[in-house]
């Protein structure tokens, strides 16, 4: 498919629920750029993006360089021509400790900070990231957003949302919040392993909020490559994965390709945020989506869902939490230590 073809394909833009925003069905994902460090590839992705009709980035504190390396390419391009999202109460440290403040002047500190490094005069959308890190739900409710809130009234942020991996948790947070949220985004819960948000979708809508889906990959679960060492599913689930991959190169086709087709397929949902290191990354994913799936394709994600993950539970909820807090509970037994000898020193 040529490149106009693909234009026209990819500017058929979606309202994002009950905002204003007009939002193209895949998004870029800038945790992709987190360990990049210059804006070459950035650049050449945001720029292969907006022409092909693609408007929306996402990104983070969390992503180490990715704010600042968007920042660089954005500060050259129009505002009205892209729709920017990042993230608060998540951040890059080397200390586990400092990963996450969902404290209320904190989260002012960093809306501020990722206006100023992606050099943007307000933040489209601004999400709470990962409220199921958050030590209670009510520093969710009563600081961070009430933060979110007073941005908006300032004009620094149009829209509010909440991010997570957990459906049920991102659920009780609205249910228990006083600000009003437009927007929810989700990962890997409408994959080929996990398709949790279709049970989810008319509970959002009810209460007139957008969701945004993101990993269509699974975190790199559904790629023939694997998911790295730190990916929190169980044995089972990789060897689901494996196996589904290994069947459809067998058919002709291939898992990130049946993955990224079924992941995008729910007209519900109008954006799919998709990492992309490269511009190459990017188009082929374009193409993916361009193409679309025959009639043999249709049927082999049947079959692989129902050969593959019909039969297990092959979500991993719970498991990135835990694994965070024996963290947290082990630093801080470390210190303690460390306070203890020091005292016991200069006794």
């Amino acid at each position: 498919m040529d490149t106009l073809s693909a234009l026209l394909s990819m500017t058929k833009f979606t309202k994002l629920g009950n905002t204003k925003l007009q939002i193209s069905k895949l998004g870029i994902g800038g945790a992709a750029f987190k360990d990049h460090t210059d804006s070459k590839h950035a650049k050449e992705v945001v720029e292969t993006a907006l022409k092909n009709g693609i408007n929306y980035i996402d990104t983070s504190p969390w992503y180490n360089n990715s704010e600042r390396l968007l920042g660089e390419v954005l500060s050259h391009v129009n505002r009205n021509k892209y729709i920017i999202s990042s993230k608060c109460g998540r951040f890059y440290s080397d200390d586990i400790l400092e990963w996450f403040d969902f404290s209320y002047d904190k989260i002012t500190e960093s809306i501020d900070n990722s206006i100023k490094l992606l050099h943007c005069k307000y933040l489209d959308i601004c999400f709470c990231h990962d409220i199921e890190f958050a030590p209670t739900v009510e520093v969710v409710t009563s600081e961070a957003l009430p933060a979110m809130q007073k941005a908006r009234e300032k004009g620094k942020i149009k829209y509010i949302g909440i991010s997570g991996y957990p459906l049920e948790k991102l659920k009780s947070v609205v249910e228990l919040s006083t600000v009003k949220i437009d927007v929810v985004l989700t990962y890997c819960k409408h994959t080929l392993n996990d398709t949790e948000l279709l049970s989810y979708l008319p509970w959002f809508a009810e209460q007139g909020i957008a969701v945004i889906n993101a990993s269509p990959f699974a975190m790199g679960l559904l790629t023939d490559a694997g998911p790295p060492k730190w990916h929190s599913a169980s044995e089972v689930t990789r060897k689901a994965a494996r196996d589904a991959a290994e069947f459809a190169r067998a058919e002709g086709s291939s898992i990130t390709r049946l993955a990224l087709q079924f992941s995008t397929s729910e007209p519900r949902v109008p954006c799919t945020l998709v990492g992309c290191e490269t511009k190459e990354q990017l188009l082929e994913n374009i193409k993916v989506i361009n193409e679309g799936l025959t009639q043999e394709e249709t049927i082999l994600i049947s079959t692989v869902r129902e050969k593959y993950f019909a039969d297990s539970h092959h979500s991993w909820e719970g498991v990135g939490e835990d694994k965070f807090w024996t963290k947290v509970k082990n630093e801080m037994e470390k210190a303690t230590s460390v306070y203890w000898k020091m005292q016991n020193a200069t006794a």
